[in-house]
């Protein structure tokens, strides 16, 4: 079991109160379910449900529900760490369910306010994640150091590694960003995510 709760709290900021809201889903993923058909629309993954949290205090009345679901389906818990704008998102999903329904895809318009989700609409600076698959800590610690390296070369911002999050398999760093060419010329094989979810809480 996994529980990132009480470590991405202080992460969750809300740069307009009753429009910032982050994107939550409750996901059964192919790879904790091998050899089941999941029934999701690519069968990678299937979305039991999402939440639109717009406060600590809606995360918090939400997280027991989440927890309940995450047991009972063998699921995991990812937030989207880039807020979300209830605004931006609703005029997207005018155009999206517009275009669909031109389309005639009348089927996939129920989804539409949750696809439109995972687009990135935060008015602050983005976050982005360094998946690492190791938990050798020497190793996680010169990738902190290269991060950190990269970070001292922009000018006038304050950027930084803002969390160390563990995973199944290692960890994620949540990080601002930074000049990405270098580092994956050092680090090739490890993914960077500029608009994915991280862990949140597995059983």
């Amino acid at each position: 079991m996994i529980d990132n709760f009480d470590k991405i709290k202080p992460l969750l900021e809300f740069p307009k109160q009753g429009d910032s809201f982050y994107f939550i889903q409750v996901l059964q993923r192919k790879k904790d379910h091998v050899g089941v058909r999941l029934g999701g629309s690519n069968n990678n993954s299937r979305l039991i449900k999402a939440y639109h949290v717009s406060s600590i205090e809606k995360l918090d009345i939400h997280k027991e529900e989440m927890i309940k679901l995450a047991e009972l389906f063998n699921a995991r818990i990812g937030i989207n760490l880039n807020p979300r704008s209830f605004e931006k998102t609703a005029f997207q999903l005018l155009e999206k369910v517009a275009h669909q329904m031109q389309n005639k895809n009348f089927y996939d318009v129920r989804k539409a306010y949750d696809s439109v989700c995972g687009n990135y609409h935060a008015e602050m600076d983005k976050r982005w994640i360094i998946d690492i698959d190791t938990k050798d800590a020497q190793d996680i610690q010169n990738i902190w150091v290269c991060i950190e390296q990269l970070h001292d070369v922009i000018e006038n911002r304050d950027y930084k590694i803002l969390a160390e999050i563990p995973t199944k398999n290692g960890v994620h760093f949540i990080t601002n960003p930074f000049n990405l060419d270098a580092f994956s010329k050092l680090y090739p094989k490890i993914e960077v995510h500029k608009n994915n979810p991280t862990l949140l809480y597995m059983p």
